[in-house]
Parts: C-alpha cells; sequence; structure tokens
C-alpha cells in the first residue's frame, strides 16, 4: 500500500471537496481516503498494483474540474 497527498487548493467549499473524497473511494485500488482538515489537501491510500498514483492524480484534476461546470 502507498499513500499520497495531494493539494485541492482550487476546490473552495468543503462541500465539493467531500464530493471529490466520495468519488475517489469508489476506485478500484483505493483503500482510505481522508481530508486533512484546514489544509485543502486530500491523502489517499492505495494499491499501487491495481492503481497508480498518474491515474489518480488525472482523475482528480478531472473531478475538480466537474466540480465548477
Amino acid at each position: 500500500m502507498s499513500t499520497i497527498q495531494l493539494a485541492l487548493n482550487e476546490v473552495a467549499c468543503s462541500g465539493c471537496i467531500g464530493s471529490i473524497k466520495r468519488k475517489v473511494k469508489r476506485y478500484t485500488g483505493v483503500e482510505k481516503v481522508k481530508i486533512i482538515s484546514g489544509s485543502g489537501r486530500i491523502e489517499i491510500r492505495f494499491d499501487e498494483s491495481i492503481i497508480g498514483f498518474e491515474e489518480i492524480n488525472r482523475s482528480i484534476h478531472k473531478l475538480t474540474m466537474r466540480t465548477f461546470d
């Protein structure tokens, strides 16, 4: 298992961050998603043999763009 932290500074509200958290938790290979309070960051624990960092990063970028559509 690996753990990464990604900044979600461009997402303004906690509701948007919560929505992204719920969607990321559904990805195959993602074990745990945690919002780091007050930092605008999200922590993701995942199985790198199933899903890679690049795929997670791309997916989160797409989710943040959809949040503002």
